[in-house]
């Protein structure tokens, strides 16, 4: 399950530097479809081993805060080596911020409900 996380990130991660350095395709060497259908197909794959596993409600919840994290992180990164975003995910969006916000209200929400069953 690690290693399919690692290549959901690394395929997340590409896309980004696409959509930030559109000159970065030329480099690298991967179409956006075939990335996209390698996402779609590593959550097919998570989605069928995670119903054999019981994912507890913590697990979850350090999912939800490391993808929040993440996406943060390769927004700053970018931004600061010069990139900006051509599909207008940045922080001067302000639907950035509303999906943000219920995100981290989802999280603080779920982390509120975990600590009353601790």
């Amino acid at each position: 399950m690690k290693y399919i996380t690692l290549l959901l990130a690394l395929c997340f991660t590409i896309l980004f530097a696409y959509d930030y350095f559109p000159a970065a395709q030329q480099i690298v060497k991967l179409p956006v479809s075939l990335l996209v259908i390698l996402m779609i197909g590593l959550i097919l794959i998570s989605l069928l081993f995670s119903k054999n596993k019981n994912l507890d409600k913590k697990s979850v919840l350090k999912w939800k805060v490391w993808v929040t994290a993440y996406i943060i992180l390769l927004m700053i990164v970018f931004t600061a080596l010069g990139g900006h975003s051509q599909s207008g995910i940045s922080f001067n969006n302000t639907f950035f911020w509303i999906v943000m916000l219920i995100a981290v209200m989802d999280i603080f929400s779920d982390w509120k409900k975990l600590k009353r069953t601790q």
